[in-house]
């Protein structure tokens, strides 16, 4: 019920305030599990990723968030669930893979962690590794304007236009029954970053369909 509410509010907000648009939205398949993997230019990210799909949305924050007893409780009813950074977390890793084997959506950044500057950075491997485990679809994402809304370390947003692309879902049925190395995970974690740089760089926007409330 609080997702749904804070959901709702959340699509007005961002319908007035930055006019959030989206292309591709029905590259997300509507039931079963899928990983949303986007670039990481805000702090932002996973609010309006969550307000423009229609399934709901879980997400991993940084553990740090869900130090006080009122926060962790609204990011729980927000679908979010704790990751230590600078490890690696196989608690994090165990409650992903269930939420996915369970049918629902997750995004993770293949980056790790908000970009300084809006550049994307170099991925880390645990996005391929969930994907693999999981056995689920991986939906490139691009956040694109969402930095000048509010940039690492800012304090307020700023309204700006914001439009979130959604590439085709990709599949990695050849490695889901192999004893995956390292190196199957960089070729995933390429794959799905090449799809991140295309979004991004793609200045097909006449498809975009806005948030309404």
């Amino acid at each position: 019920m609080l997702y749904s509410i804070i959901h709702s509010i959340l699509r007005v907000i961002l319908s007035v305030y930055i006019r959030l648009g989206t292309v591709g939205l029905e590259n997300i398949p509507k039931q079963g599990g899928v990983i949303l993997a986007p670039n990481h230019p805000s702090d932002l990210d996973s609010f309006v990723l969550g307000a423009a799909i229609k399934r709901q949305l879980h997400t991993m924050g940084k553990e740090e968030l869900f130090r006080k007893r009122f926060a962790e409780f609204i990011f729980r009813k927000l679908n979010a669930f704790p990751v230590k950074r600078g490890e690696t977390d196989r608690e994090a890793i165990r409650t992903a893979v269930d939420i996915l084997e369970s049918g629902h959506v997750i995004d993770i950044y293949p980056e790790g962690t908000v970009s300084r500057d809006g550049a994307l950075q170099e991925p880390k491997l645990g996005i391929a590794f969930i994907a693999l485990r999981s056995k689920v679809p991986v939906v490139p994402v691009a956040i694109i304007g969402i930095f000048n809304v509010m940039s690492k370390g800012q304090k307020f947003p700023r309204p700006h236009k914001v439009v979130i692309k959604f590439g085709k879902p990709l599949y990695f049925d050849e490695y889901y029954d192999k004893s995956y190395n390292k190196e199957i995970l960089k070729i995933v974690t390429a794959q799905i970053m090449s799809k991140i740089k295309i979004l991004l760089n793609s200045d097909a926007l006449e498809k975009t369909h806005y948030v309404s409330i």
